[in-house]
């Protein structure tokens, strides 16, 4: 017999039926901020299944090729996406809010960071036709309560100003990646992934927090998760409303550097942290017009970091007063 549980993201509700305990997928979802329910009194906008897969499934043959990786290829036809390895298959119907994903034996035989990412693409698709895009970026809440997001790709050191800034009393949504969303006063980031990982070569600077195993990152090196949540339970947060959008990337300089950018330079860079999902032809408009939002409600800068910043990442609240001409009451 199988088993329903109820999940919520802020007021979004998926139900998900198993026919056996949702072991991994509960774990990759808690990862993803979705928390389990009891109840809801709202209708579920999502609805996600699984299945042990006999064999007996095929994708249609008229489908278009529409994604190719080293782990799994995407194909589509009208409403339906199909997301498989050659063994498992994940059945998308992403404006029905429908998903089943039928899993093979040999899927546990991957590595971890390849199952996640099967599950996490899937999960990403169902939530576009909702109007919820995720970014490439780290969300933070200065002590007044602006909303500040750190923009750019691994290695720009957002896990690094993050939970600089976190030790300075800043709140947080997460670390790499943040769902953002229409909402009643303008554009919303809602939390999305809730581990902090850092470089797993500077474990002795995070030494007064609990470290998690080494393991690699997708870059080719190895990080360790760290313990924000642990550490800082109060301060995390669910969502807030950026008002300052940071584009970070390291430099060899002794000194940092924060200056203004113009809306079309961070457009660009926007969109370079967006892919490959800004391309979901379905939802390409709506998300376009999502981040050309941002950019109008948002003071844009772009963060030369140099190894001050390396050393006492909280300076960016320094940085960010200065480069408001003094007029900042960040802190």
């Amino acid at each position: 017999m199988g088993q329903s549980t109820l999940y919520a993201l802020n007021d979004v509700v998926l139900e998900f039926n198993s026919e056996e305990p949702a072991g991994e997928i509960d774990r990759l979802l808690g990862e993803l901020s979705w928390a389990a329910i009891s109840n809801s009194s709202c209708k579920p906008s999502l609805y996600l299944s699984l299945q042990s897969n006999s064999g007996r499934f095929s994708i249609p043959p008229t489908c278009r090729e529409a994604l190719r990786t080293d782990e799994f290829c995407g194909f589509e036809l009208d409403d339906n996406f199909f997301l498989t390895d050659g063994s498992s298959v994940f059945h998308l119907r992403p404006h029905a809010g429908e998903a089943c994903a039928l899993i093979a034996p040999s899927f546990s035989d991957k590595r971890p960071m390849a199952q996640a990412n099967f599950w996490c693409f899937g999960l990403l698709k169902l939530l576009r036709p909702l109007g919820i895009y995720s970014l490439h970026a780290a969300g933070l809440v200065a002590k007044d309560g602006e909303g500040v997001i750190l923009v750019g790709p691994s290695g720009s050191g957002k896990s690094t100003l993050a939970i600089g800034l976190i030790r300075a009393g800043w709140s947080y949504l997460s670390d790499d990646a943040v769902f953002l969303r229409h909402g009643s006063y303008g554009i919303e980031a809602l939390a999305c992934r809730r581990s902090f990982y850092i470089d797993a070569v500077r474990s002795a600077d995070y030494s007064d927090f609990c470290l998690g195993d080494e393991e690699p990152d997708s870059n080719g090196g190895r990080r360790r998760n760290v313990g924000i949540s642990e550490a800082y339970p109060e301060q995390h947060i669910a969502q807030s409303l950026p008002r300052v959008v940071i584009f970070p990337k390291i430099t060899g300089h002794s000194h940092s550097m924060l200056n203004p950018i113009n809306r079309v330079q961070a457009l660009r860079l926007l969109l370079a942290q967006s892919a490959p999902q800004l391309f979901d032809r379905s939802t390409m408009s709506g998300h376009l017009e999502l981040l050309k939002s941002l950019l109008q409600q948002a003071e844009l800068f772009e963060l030369n970091a140099g190894t001050d910043l390396y050393h006492q990442p909280a300076k960016l609240i320094d940085l960010l007063r200065e480069a408001r001409g003094g007029n900042c009451h960040v802190s």
